[in-house]
């Protein structure tokens, strides 16, 4: 029935998936690592601008000034990188299932040709249990893409309404530390 140039087919087909997974996945990585040496030069930056500045402070009101001032851009980093994360994260999760879904249409595309392959070497009155396959399968497949498509909609705004309520949070707790800073400031004057 398959000839060992199908097996050999077969074979390439499937060291091309794992070369093109590989490669989502390693891609994936790439992103992360490069967000994190990113990262990693932000904070030396700007830890050494804050170290310089902290050296410069005289007294108190200057402290607490200071430390005002460095607590926004700090949450606004926090939240870009989690941004970020969450991007790079998002696209590859969208590149693998791409790729999965391709497969699964795929895998039913060949479920069908062997189906019909099957059909011309089976006896007579066989075509309505092959039709009947065919049709369970066209039905899984319909089912498996309204599932992915919904999942993949849900599991995205999920994400974005998490994103937006720790940004609005952590937003509201900076406004709260400037007022408590001023507090503490006139306070101590």
């Amino acid at each position: 029935m398959f000839a060992t140039s199908d097996f050999a087919a077969l074979g390439q087909a499937q060291l091309e998936k794992s070369i093109r997974l590989s490669s989502i996945a390693l891609s994936g990585v790439e992103r992360f690592v490069n967000l994190q040496l990113d990262l990693t030069r932000d904070l030396l930056s700007d830890n050494t601008a804050t170290a310089k500045a902290f050296a410069d402070v005289k007294d108190v009101q200057g402290f607490i000034a200071l430390q005002q001032q460095l607590s926004q851009p700090v949450i606004d980093k926090a939240l870009s990188v989690a941004k970020n994360v969450y991007e790079v994260t998002s696209s590859t999760q969208a590149e693998l299932g791409a790729f999965v879904e391709e497969q699964v249409v795929e895998f039913n595309k060949g479920l069908v040709s062997t189906l019909d392959k099957a059909v011309k070497q089976a006896p007579a009155g066989s075509e309505i249990v092959v039709s009947a396959v065919k049709t369970a399968v066209a039905t899984a497949a319909s089912a498996y893409d309204t599932v992915a498509k919904t999942a993949k909609k849900v599991t995205s705004d999920f994400a974005e309404a998490g994103v937006a309520a720790a940004e609005t949070s952590a937003k509201a707790a900076a406004g709260v530390a400037k007022s408590t800073a001023r507090k503490t400031a006139s306070a101590a004057a």
